[in-house]
This record gives structure tokens, C-alpha cells and sequence, in this order.
């Protein structure tokens, strides 16, 4: 039992699709087969049984109406008796003390089953582990007075059901057989995309995540999984790419203060001891890279704890109006020689689904932007619209533009146009990216459009509050 376990185990599926398909349609079978044959047999038997009664009656009737001389006169009538009678059956003449008195074929052994009754009966009983009828019934004449018994070895019955059984048998082998040849052909058909579907996982665990299966036209199960499974294989691809991209991007972001602060403690350690002057300049330098790098991991450890995020709550929400004069009033004490100008339009009350911190990390981010590459004209416009259930939020510099290739890509961590200007500036490129992941967890939008020389629009978009309306 243990190998078979261990052998069907070990099988392919259509293997076991087949033995499974088989012993299905075997058992099925095998049950249908013993429900016919239980009701062939009963009928069978129950019309044997009802031409035993009829030929017993027909007996009695006979000899009721002859008259019989002496008991002798009894056996004389055999060939007309053979007449009522059936192949192989037997009939005995009884009289009222037990002893057979007449047998109907001498050639037989003389078996009979006597058993007194007082009217026609019809028993079923066995004889050498086969089944028989026994018809039993009273004779009364004006010369004999005893019983008559009819034995029916029910040859037709028997003849009947073995060549049943035999026919069943060769049935059930034949369907078994063709059942598991015709179960193993289907789950042959039925399987092959499975069989594509492992080929093609084991090229793309060798090759790469390029490889995709040819797209399904069917509508079944297998057509969609095949369907899934390239979408899945999509976005591991997109995702694998993005983390390649990630790790290059910050590799080379981290190398670079890394080598400047190595290259400057060289500096102090050949020179700078015993020089002041280098000893200043060195310190300020690796200082400012160290907070550069200090800088960067923070961002690092906020689009990792967005990625790993699920998305906020709306039972939050925040006056749209009243955090953004804050956030501006800070942003002129800070840059004083710009102007920041709010443009809005009876929207004084509305709120948004979104943390006031959240909001606010957007805004300090899309406001530092605007300020960081605005170039002769120190000016940005924030513009505030409704729409529907959503509110539009613009921000607008008027600074050196992003040409059109690069607009899809500004959202990308550590994406930058101009990577020397922005490293100058202290960008890292992870701005957009933040802004993106916080608007979009809750369920917003976020969208640029630029003129090279005139000037970058940033304008995101989040639902508005039931509160707010």
C-alpha cells in the first residue's frame, strides 16, 4: 500500500487525472450495472414465478376433471403432463401419507420437498447452491386424494443471468479501459497549457522576466490564468526594474558624498592637522555632505515606509484654505524675495480627506520645487479649483521648464533633469516621488505640464469632504 501511495504521489497529473477519471466512470458503472441486475433478476424471478403458479393451477385443474380407476391410472398420463411442464422441470404426485407416488421424468433423481398444505404455494428456496422454485398444491379426485409439487431448477433464469454477468464484465473492463484511455487523452489536451505555462516559468527563471506566454484567446479557466499570469509577470518585471533602478540610483547618490568626505579627511590627515584654514574648510565640507547623506536615507526610509503603507483612512480631513496661508507665511519668511500669491474662489470652508501633515508634506515639496528652479522671475501662483467632488490644487513657477520627454519621468525616485543643477541645489530627486505615493494612497492624482524657458505646472488632485461641500 505504501508503494502505491508513494507511486501515485510520484505520478504526473495526467496520470492521476486519468486513474481518477477512470475510477469514476468504473464505479458509476459498476453501480448502475448492480442496480440492473438486481431488478433483471428480480423480474426475471418474479415471472418465473407467476408461469409456475399458472402451470401447477393447470395441473390440479387436470386432474381434478379426470377420473382415476385406481392410483395407478395417476402415472399414466405422463406425455400428456409434459405438456403443462417447462425444460428440467419435475413433477411428483404425492399422496396423503408422504410417499411419491408418480414421477413425471424417472430419469431425474428423485428428489422431492414434501410439505402438507392446504392450498397452492410457491416457494423459492436452493438446490446444489442454485436457486429453484418449489410449487406446491392439494389434489382431490374421486380416486386419489394427495399433492402435487412442481421443482422449477430455473435453467432460463440462471442461463440468463450468467450470460448478464459475463456481458457486464466484458462491458466494465472494456469501459475501464477506454475510460482510462480517453481520460488520459483529455487530460493530455486539458493540460497543455499548464505544461506551456511551467516551460515558460522555467525560461524566465533562466532568462529573465522578459519571457511572456502567448495570449489566450479562450474564455475558460486556462485562458485566464494564462491571461493573470502575464499580467503578473507585468508588473514583477515593472517592479524588478524599478528596484534595479532604485539601488543603482541611490549607489550613485551615496558614492558621491561618500568619496568627497573620504577625499577630505585624506585632506586633514596629510595637511590639515597643524592648518587651520584646511581644517575648517574640510570640516564645513564633510559636514554639509553628512547632512546631504542624512538628507537622502530619511527620504529613503519615508518612500519605504509609503510603499509598505496601506491606504489612509478618510475619517481625517483638512481646511484646504487655512493650511495653505501657513504653509505660505513660512515659505516667505524663508525666501523672502519671492512672492507666493493664492488664488481661490469661495472655497474658504473646504476640506479635503487627507491629515493636515500629509497635506502639508505635499505642499512643502511642490512649493520647494517651484522655488528651486525658478530662475529671474521669483514668482509661483497656487491655485485652488473645485471640480466635482474634487479639488484642484496648481502650483506655478515661472523658472527653466522640463522639456517634454523628460515630463513622465519627474515622478520616478531619483529621477532629476538637470542631475548637476539639482545636486547643486540639494535636490535628491525624491520629492515628486513622495508627493506621488502620499496622493495616491489617498485615492488622488498628480499630473505636470512645463514650457522650457516659461515656466513648470504642478497640480495635484484630491477628493473633497463631505464636510467641505
Amino acid at each position: 500500500m505504501n508503494i502505491l501511495r508513494s507511486w501515485y504521489q510520484k505520478s504526473s497529473l495526467k496520470v492521476k487525472w486519468s486513474l481518477g477519471g477512470s475510477a469514476a466512470i468504473f464505479f458509476t458503472f459498476f453501480i448502475f450495472s448492480s442496480i440492473q441486475y438486481t431488478v433483471i433478476r428480480q423480474v426475471m424471478l418474479h415471472e418465473e414465478g407467476q408461469n409456475l403458479s399458472q402451470e401447477i393451477s393447470e395441473i390440479v385443474n387436470f386432474y381434478k376433471n379426470k377420473p382415476f380407476a385406481s392410483i395407478d391410472d395417476i402415472g399414466t398420463n405422463k406425455d400428456l403432463i409434459k405438456q403443462f411442464l417447462e425444460k428440467d422441470q419435475r413433477m411428483i404426485v404425492i399422496d396423503d401419507h408422504g410417499q411419491w407416488v408418480a414421477i413425471q421424468d424417472k430419469s431425474k433423481d428423485i428428489r422431492f420437498y414434501f410439505s402438507p398444505v392446504k392450498q397452492k404455494t410457491i416457494e423459492l428456496t436452493e438446490e446444489d447452491n442454485k436457486k429453484i422454485y418449489i410449487a406446491r398444491a392439494p389434489v382431490i379426485s374421486s380416486g386419489f386424494n394427495g399433492y402435487i409439487e412442481v421443482i422449477d431448477p430455473l435453467t432460463r433464469y440462471h442461463q440468463m443471468m450468467t450470460s448478464l454477468f459475463i456481458v457486464m464484465s466484458i462491458l466494465g473492463a472494456v469501459s475501464l479501459l477506454l475510460s482510462g484511455f480517453i481520460g488520459f487523452l483529455m487530460a493530455k489536451h486539458f493540460l497543455k497549457p499548464l505544461k506551456k505555462l511551467s516551460d515558460k516559468m522555467r525560461s524566465i527563471r533562466n532568462k529573465g522576466f522578459q519571457e511572456r506566454m502567448e495570449p489566450s484567446s479562450s474564455q475558460d479557466e486556462m485562458g485566464e490564468l494564462t491571461n493573470i499570469f502575464n499580467e503578473m509577470m507585468e508588473r514583477i518585471e515593472k517592479t524588478f526594474n524599478q528596484q534595479k533602478q532604485f539601488v543603482e540610483d541611490a549607489s550613485h547618490e551615496l558614492r558621491t558624498p561618500v568619496q568627497i568626505m573620504e577625499g577630505h579627511l585624506n585632506l586633514l590627515n596629510r595637511w590639515g592637522k597643524n592648518d587651520p584654514d584646511i581644517l575648517n574648510e574640510s570640516l564645513q565640507a564633510s559636514l554639509q555632505e553628512l547632512g546631504r547623506m542624512k538628507n537622502l536615507v530619511q527620504e529613503l526610509l519615508d518612500l519605504s515606509k509609503l510603499d509598505q503603507a496601506e491606504r489612509k483612512s478618510s475619517d481625517q480631513n483638512t481646511v484646504i484654505i487655512n493650511a495653505l496661508n501657513r504653509i505660505l507665511k513660512n515659505f516667505e519668511l524663508i525666501h523672502e524675495d519671492f512672492d507666493f500669491f493664492l488664488h481661490y474662489d469661495k472655497l474658504d470652508s473646504a476640506m479635503i480627506k487627507v491629515s493636515e501633515n500629509h497635506f502639508e508634506q505635499m505642499m512643502i515639496i511642490l512649493l520647494d520645487n517651484a522655488v528651486k528652479y525658478s530662475d529671474k522671475v521669483k514668482k509661483v501662483d497656487i491655485i485652488v479649483e473645485q471640480s466635482n467632488d474634487l479639488l484642484k490644487i496648481t502650483v506655478k513657477d515661472y523658472g527653466v521648464g522640463i522639456p517634454e520627454q523628460d515630463l513622465p519621468r519627474i515622478f520616478h525616485r531619483f529621477y532629476r533633469v538637470d542631475k548637476a543643477r539639482s545636486r547643486a541645489k540639494g535636490g535628491n530627486g525624491l520629492g515628486l516621488a513622495i508627493a506621488k505615493k502620499l496622493i495616491e494612497e489617498y485615492a488622488g492624482s498628480i499630473e505636470a505640464s512645463s514650457i522650457v524657458g516659461e515656466g513648470t505646472s504642478i497640480t495635484l488632485t484630491l477628493p473633497l469632504s463631505m464636510y467641505g461641500r
